[in-house]
């Protein structure tokens, strides 16, 4: 099948069809950049599924991306729209499917599609495309970030992750978000589109937060109990509110003892 269409309004979901990828370069906000100090950060958001055939080659893509550039950060959101298709995607959740909602209605689309790569809330395209992931990618790095975030303060306790984090720079009207994520997953998929095959995901969203942004910020995250070790990550990062563009992002690995 191809990449699934939903229509979009403010209230919902309310139809079904097919993405047509004629568009020739990602689609970007019209926004006004505020000028900035700190090192330039990409992040990209991949919007995806276990139960679209067409998904694979994106979660493919994302992990060579990464490596173009150290200031490269990545997402794997795992919507839940496609599991009334055979295969319940068990990193799915309803809350990732409306971040990706969201999107669409800043974004002016007519819909939301897997897979969907959305590059500093700024472009949005096919996420197997590796042109326009490249174009965007690079377009972004030309641009000094907005804002510095430290990440303090980590302890982990009853499967909870307890941190703070600090920043420095253009802060205001912005909301803080932070992503507990597992780096590699494998899963054998059993039904539904992808059935029988293996696939390989890279930074999968396992816990989501966000709230508004103040000088410091204290987060609880839960830790997914067959998470351990260095198998997860944090990635935290700040939106501005009016227009979704991420202004900062820094990544944290934990310590290994």
């Amino acid at each position: 099948m191809k990449w699934i269409l939903i229509a979009v309004t403010a209230a919902g979901i309310i139809g079904l069809g097919f993405i047509n990828n004629s568009k020739s370069t990602p689609q970007a906000k019209e926004i006004k950049s505020i000028a900035g100090s700190y090192a330039p950060v990409a992040v990209l958001e991949l919007f995806t599924s276990e139960g679209c055939s067409s998904c694979p080659s994106a979660d493919n893509l994302l992990p060579q991306l990464i490596k173009i550039d150290a200031n490269i950060i990545a997402l794997s959101f795992h919507v839940d729209y496609w599991n009334r298709l055979g295969w319940k995607d068990p990193f799915s959740s309803s809350q990732y499917s409306e971040r990706q909602r969201e999107y669409s209605r800043q974004l002016n689309l007519e819909s939301v599609y897997t897979p969907q790569l959305v590059v500093n809330g700024e472009y949005e395209f096919v996420g197997s495309d590796r042109r326009k992931a490249e174009y965007a990618i690079k377009k972004v790095l030309k641009e000094k970030a907005q804002v510095k975030l430290n990440v303090d303060n980590v302890t982990i306790g009853d499967n909870k992750l307890h941190f703070t984090v600090n920043m420095d720079g253009d802060y205001t009207k912005t909301n803080l978000l932070a992503a507990l994520v597992q780096k590699q997953v494998s899963m054998n998929v059993k039904a539904g589109e992808n059935s029988g095959t293996k696939l390989s995901h890279t930074n999968v969203v396992r816990t989501f937060a966000m709230q508004i942004t103040a000088p410091k910020n204290e987060f609880e995250l839960v830790i997914p109990k067959d998470l351990t070790g260095n198998q997860w990550q944090l990635i935290i990062y700040t939106q501005q509110k009016s227009d979704l563009k991420i202004t900062g992002a820094v990544l944290y690995n934990p310590e290994v003892k």
